[in-house]
């Protein structure tokens, strides 16, 4: 509990952390959304482009296809929070805090669990992010 909070005090006044996530927690509802007006625009088209297009595409904002949808249209973003955890590990070096927890008696352990535990907090912010707008893109592609 300890090395989270040290971690905690690194990064909640590191502005460009908090760029990323709110990047991150943008870009993913925001590329699906955009999918699925693509994807209602022309599937609700009265001619025969549109009927053809509803079957061939089925509905893949139902579920459970949703799921695979979400993630693939997500995926385009996945960079982004990779980009995050690398700011993360480098700012250790950068600013040299990694020298200063060695003095405050870190073991090599438990930085490296300091940073995993930072990358499964941010693994577990992106998953909720997913899994929310997954719930919510089911709920609009019920019909």
């Amino acid at each position: 509990m300890e090395l989270i909070k040290i971690e905690w005090l690194k990064i909640k006044k590191y502005p460009a952390f908090w760029w990323m996530l709110g990047i991150v927690a943008l870009t993913y509802p925001g590329i699906n959304l955009m999918f699925y007006n693509i994807f209602l625009t022309i599937t609700t088209r009265k001619d025969m482009t549109g009927a053809i297009a509803k079957q061939l595409i089925g509905n893949p904002f139902a579920f459970p296809e949703v799921w695979h949808s979400v993630a693939f249209f997500s995926s385009i973003f996945v960079v982004i929070p990779a980009i995050l955890v690398i700011m993360i590990i480098t700012n250790e070096y950068q600013y040299r805090t990694h020298r200063q927890n060695i003095i405050d008696g870190w073991s090599r352990n438990q930085f490296m669990t300091s940073k995993m535990m930072d990358v499964a907090i941010i693994t577990v912010v992106v998953t909720i992010a997913y899994v929310f707008d997954c719930r919510h893109l089911w709920f609009r592609g019920k019909g």
